[in-house]
Order: C-alpha cells, then structure tokens, then sequence
C-alpha cells in the first residue's frame, strides 16, 4: 500500500496492477490495517489524513476507516494533531507522531479515543516514524532537519522516558523496519537505504545508494529479506502534491544489496508511505515473511486480499514476522554516534532473488571513533517463529530465517573485505555532486549482473557525448592481492622488447601511443580492432587471472565477464603524463570503460575536461589547456576505487607523485565476445583499425 501527499492507493508488485482507494484530498501518511474476515483476508484499512501544509485551507487532520477494495469511507476520527508523519498499529494501541508538536500520541484501538500523549520533542527534532518493537518500548526516528538520530523511549513510565539514542545514523532520515537484529533506514536526503546496528555500536552500514543525486527516499517495508522503498525527486514543498509529480518504487535484496528494479508509480506527489498491511499490523516496523506452499501459488494482492496468500489457506498463516527480538540490552543513557561505511553494491541492479550474500562482498568496518557501546541486546531472541505452521513448512520457514540471519550476520561482520560503496567518500560525494550541479550527472541506462549500474552508451554514442555524465562511482574493492602481484612481477614486463618474447604485440599504434602517453607504459591483457567484434587474449592475461577474475566478478557479476574487449595494465611513470584526448574507437562507442587504481598517490591529477568538451565539442585543436584549469574537474581516483568513467570525453593524467602510477583499465561491452588466445611471442597488425595476426592473414 503507498500513501502519498496525493492518493491512496494499491499497487501489486507481481502484476503492477494499480487500485486508487483515496484521491485527492489531501495528504496521506500512516497506514495499519483494521479489520479481518474468517478467513483471514483484510477488510478495512485505517490512514492518516491531513491538508497539505503549503498555505493549507484547514488545520483537521482525520483517520480514515477506509475499505480494502472499494476505497469506500466506513468512519473518520479527527484527530488533536499537527502535521501527522506516522501511525501506527500494536496490539490495541495506535501510536501516533504529532510532528508539529513533537508529541507521542497513544490512541485506543478501535474507538481511536486518545489515551495519552506526550510532549516529548521539539518541532525542528521533527519526529518522522514510529517503531513499536516491544511492549512499553517503542522506537522514533527523528529528521532533525539533517543529521538524524534514532530514539528508545520507555513508554511505561509518565511521562516516557528516552532510554537510548543511535546519533548521525543518516541525513533528514525515515523509516526504521527491524530485520536480524539490525534496524533498515532510509538515509533519505543522501538517497540511501542503510542498516543501523543496535546492538554493538550503531554502526551504520550503507546498502544500496541512488545513483541520481536529487532524490529523496520516504516509505518503507521489508517482505522476505526485500526492502521496498519510494525514491521521488527532491521538490520544494509547494511542488510536492503536484499531480505530475509521480515517484518511484524500488525493491532491493537486503542479503545482496542489490536493486531488483525501479518503478514508477501513478502517486501523484511525492510517496510518503509503503507498507503491507494485508501482511500484519507491523509491516511498517517488522520485517515479514510470505508463506508460498510452493512455486505456482498465487502470490498476488489479490490472494492475500482475500485470505489466499500464497496458496496458504487463512490469512493467520500467509504470512509472518521474524522470531520475536528483544532489545532489552539496549538502555540507559547510551549513545552512540553512527559510523557510515559501506557495503554491498553502490548502485542499482539486474534480477535477483533472496540470495545469500557471497563471503568477502561486505564490509562493515568499526566506527573509527565510537562512543559509549550501547551493548548486546540480543537477549530474548527465540528459536521459534510467530505463527501456527507445523512440519516441512515450520522446517522451511527457519531455514529461511537462518539463511536471511546468515546474510545480516556477513553484513555486520565482514572485515574490510571485498565491496563497499562509494557512497561515503567525501571527494567522491563532493565531486559527483560538482559534475551534477554543472550538468553531467550520470545517466544510468542498465545494470550488470552484480547489481552495479552502467552509463546510457546510446547517448554516450552520441554527438553530445557528455550528457551521458562523466563519471560513475560503482564500487570500493580490495585490490591488494593484484596489486602485490604486479608489486613483484619483473619490471621488464613492462617493456615493449619483453612483451615481444613472453606476451603479444599490436604492431601499428606506437605513434598514437607517443603522441598522447609519453611516458606512460600499457601491458595489454585482452584487445580488440575498433570494432570491438574481434577480441585476443593476451598470454600475460593468465599471469594475473586469479587475481583478475576475482575482482571482475565483483565489478560487473560471473554472467557479464565474458564481454570483456579490452584490458590492460596501464603504468604512468614519475612525472609522466597521459595528454589531453578522447576516445573516438568503437570499442569507446561499445563498450564502457572502467578504471581500477592498483597502485596510486594522492599526487596522481585523472582530469575530465567536460566544460570544455561541451563548449567545443571537443574540437579543440592545438589549444593548450594548463594544470588545474577550471575547464576540468579532477576526479578521485584512491586505490580500489572503482569508476566507469566516459572515455568519449576529453580527459587527461598527470602523474606528479614519486612513484609509478598503476591502473586496470577495462572496456565491456553489453553483450558476449568469444576471445581468441594468442600465444606468447605472436606478433600481430593493426591495419586499418583491424587486427591482422598471422594464422589469420
């Protein structure tokens, strides 16, 4: 169900079939569900209804007992509250945010009769969502109009007591689903989804970041280890009930970290809300989990609507929460502040599954300066499930909580290992934010199978190449293993007179190479002609192929590596310097390129000369364009740092620093190449931009 500051409304993620229950009356906030039938199928739904506070014409705000199917009215409670931002259901309580105020409200459920509230926040705390987790104890999130936190209140003691407080756990956040033991958050003004750990330090691990910048992330739910949440583009206040304003919905593997898709919805206004309540009471604070008796069930809203879900019979077994959690351990005057670091992939992805997360493709590093430990609060936690399931299916249910346990325990365990996002690297935020603000924002037209996302190369094609964005952060790899290998390989591997004897050569390009890379040395591990149909693996590939292999698999995934058309160890040496140029080959029109620093200083400048390449149109002749010119943007290129980079763009190198400059460079294409090998020692042509080798002439 999303709630948006148009519509209510249904929306079915399996047939993306829409059904609108309420439609332009104001704005629309927090949804739990009302009544059930016999057989467990949801009748009626209660929301949150309010005026728009742009200049609104009333100050009542009202919840709606609304119908499932028809949409229909059943009552309406006005409610003593000021720009409402969450409601939610425990039980016989209804917990309500009062934003304005910064009250906690607690309402009797049905009758809706206010049974206590409390001032408890100021209205700049801005307190968004509510998270009843245990009896007397519940959850907030406050927005704080920046640098957010997350609140343990005692709700036993009067007035309610702050407990505990998570500080800097995103930038004007929402949203707080418990999932293993770990709280998913939605970083909402820096567009990422993230987990925050209440149990040791409260730690905050990115999962997912946006690949656009102006985005802004609101509604959030959990259903089989898959978060789904509204991305809507950051507008001013007075535009966010614009009926063209239509948001998206994603849906994101929590155990992977990877986007299953994106979706625009007809919300009309920017999505507040998405939560399950056919599902339960608590899909907008618990994670839940569907019962599917096998894989023809009907799974469909329609199946739960009317007590089916999945095949499953009454609607008391279609679905459930995780084993019951405790956070008894989480108390006191603790605080902790969040340490952002990041895991799985930093952009958005192909079709996958619930999988389990692969070992070394997290990390999750220690906060670097943390504050009191807020302690183990796993205490409590049962080995049974909620719910009446018996035999296989109680068997299979663990099993599947056990694997999404298994996923959430890699997440916050992994040590500096594998993939981290490039979400929380100040120069990489900073510089993709330039780029953006000066109109190269990145246009994302794809995913590989790793679930990293790859730039337009139909627009990158095109005459105005730069609209494609420059520069797309992907992902942090541990490159250490290539880099010791190349660290000790013989230097005279570097050499053109050795390449000849132990690896192969491309005769025809030596004075392309001296014009434009004085200084700078290539160790070609895989090369194509400019058509990029014909493809040659070089016998120096298999001398790096661990190490090789296991970083491309974590780039672009296993079913993409087989696209490779070019490779290459790229060596600027001290004081060396790679011109001003763009690539003009088919393999930059096919391909995107991909840099990985090995072995690199802060003294090393990668320049993309995107002003003057838009303003020439990269004609620029024998213009010479100094170091440091305003026209280029330097971009961060720190070891293991991992970019697709528009290579179709004027761009440039210069390496100012004492040692030797490595980088793997990768050009992929979008679909399969079946590379020949060459032996060692074969000497092959470049004639004409084809490659002309012996046993083929």
């Amino acid at each position: 169900m999303l709630a948006s500051h148009g519509r209510l409304m249904w929306y079915d993620t399996i047939t993306g079939n829409v059904t609108v229950l309420h439609d332009g009356h104001g704005v629309h906030y927090g949804v739990f569900p009302g009544e059930f039938d016999a057989q467990g199928g949801l009748k009626s739904v209660w929301n949150v209804l309010r005026p728009h506070n742009w200049h609104p014409k009333s100050s009542e705000e009202h919840l709606l007992h609304l119908d499932v199917t028809s949409g229909t009215e059943l009552s309406r409670v006005v409610i003593p509250s000021r720009f409402t931002h969450d409601a939610v259901r425990r039980g016989d309580t209804v917990f309500l945010c009062n934003t304005e105020e910064g009250a906690v409200m607690q309402l009797s459920y049905p009758s809706m009769q206010v049974v206590h509230s409390s001032v408890l926040f100021t209205f700049k705390q801005h307190v968004n969502t509510l998270a009843p987790l245990e009896d007397n104890e519940l959850w907030a999130v406050l927005h704080n109009l920046g640098q957010s936190d997350i609140v343990k209140l005692d709700m036993a003691t009067n007035p309610p007591t702050e407990v505990a407080r998570l500080k800097h756990v995103g930038n004007k956040a929402h949203g707080l689903v418990l999932w293993h033991q770990l709280f998913v958050v939605l970083d909402s003004a820096m567009g990422r989804l993230v987990t925050v750990d209440p149990y040791s330090d409260g730690r905050v691990v990115v999962i997912w970041q946006c690949p656009s910048q102006q985005v802004f992330l609101k509604g959030l739910v959990v259903v089989d280890d898959v978060a789904y949440f509204g991305v809507s583009r950051s507008l001013a206040r007075s535009k966010r009930a614009d009926p063209e304003a239509d948001s998206e919905l994603a849906a994101v593997d929590l155990g992977l970290g990877a986007l299953l898709w994106r979706r625009q919805v007809p919300t009309r206004g920017l999505l507040n809300i998405v939560a399950a309540p056919h599902l339960g009471e608590s899909s907008s604070y618990r994670a839940l989990y569907v019962h599917k008796e096998d894989d023809t069930a009907d799974c469909t809203l329609a199946a739960h609507l009317a007590g089916k879900g999945c095949g499953g019979g009454s609607g008391s077994t279609s679905s459930s929460t995780e084993p019951d959690v405790r956070l008894d351990d989480v108390s006191a005057d603790k605080e902790v502040a969040g340490d952002t670091r990041g895991h799985g992939s930093g952009g958005a992805a192909g079709t996958f599954g619930s999988k389990r997360l692969r070992a070394g493709n997290a990390s999750s590093v220690p906060a670097a300066t943390p504050a009191t430990q807020l302690g183990r609060a796993g205490a409590g936690i049962q080995d049974g499930m909620r719910g009446s399931d018996t035999g296989t299916g109680q068997q299979e249910q663990h099993h599947r909580r056990q694997q999404a346990a298994d996923q959430a325990d890699q997440v916050k365990s992994s040590q500096a290992r594998g993939r981290e996002t490039l979400a929380n690297d100040l120069s990489v935020v900073q510089t993709t934010a330039l780029l953006a603000s000066l109109g190269f924002e990145p246009q994302v037209s794809g995913h590989w199978h790793s679930g990293l996302p790859r730039l337009d190369l139909a627009v990158k094609d095109s005459p105005e190449a730069w609209k494609a964005g420059i520069q797309l952060p992907l992902v942090q790899l541990d490159v250490s293993a290539l880099k010791a290998k190349v660290l000790a390989m013989p230097p005279a591997m570097w050499e053109p007179s050795e390449q000849r004897e132990t690896n192969a050569v491309v005769e025809g390009r030596k004075d392309n190479m001296d014009k434009y890379k004085p200084g700078a040395k290539a160790m070609f591990l895989v090369f194509s002609d400019q058509s990029t149909r014909n493809v040659y693996r070089y016998p120096y590939y298999e001398y790096f192929a661990a190490e090789l292999d296991a970083l491309l698999e974590q780039v672009v995934g296993r079913e993409d590596m087989g696209k490779v058309v070019r490779m290459q160890l790229a060596l600027i040496q001290p004081g060396g310097v790679i011109k001003i140029h763009k690539d003009m080959g088919g393999y930059a029109k096919k391909a995107h390129r991909i840099h990985v620093p090995i072995v690199t200083d802060t003294a090393v400048a990668f320049e993309v000369c995107a002003l003057l390449e838009r303003d020439s149109h990269g004609r620029i002749g024998n213009q010479v364009v100094p170091e440091g010119s305003k026209q280029c943007t330097r971009l961060t290129m720190a070891e293991g740092m991992v970019f697709e980079v528009n290579n179709r763009v004027l761009h440039r190198v210069y390496n100012r620093s004492p040692i030797g400059r490595v980088q793997l460079v990768i050009d992929i294409a979008e679909s399969p190449r079946v590379p020949k090998k060459l032996k060692a020692g074969t000497r092959c042509n470049y004639v004409q931009a084809v490659i002309v080798c012996p046993n083929e002439q």
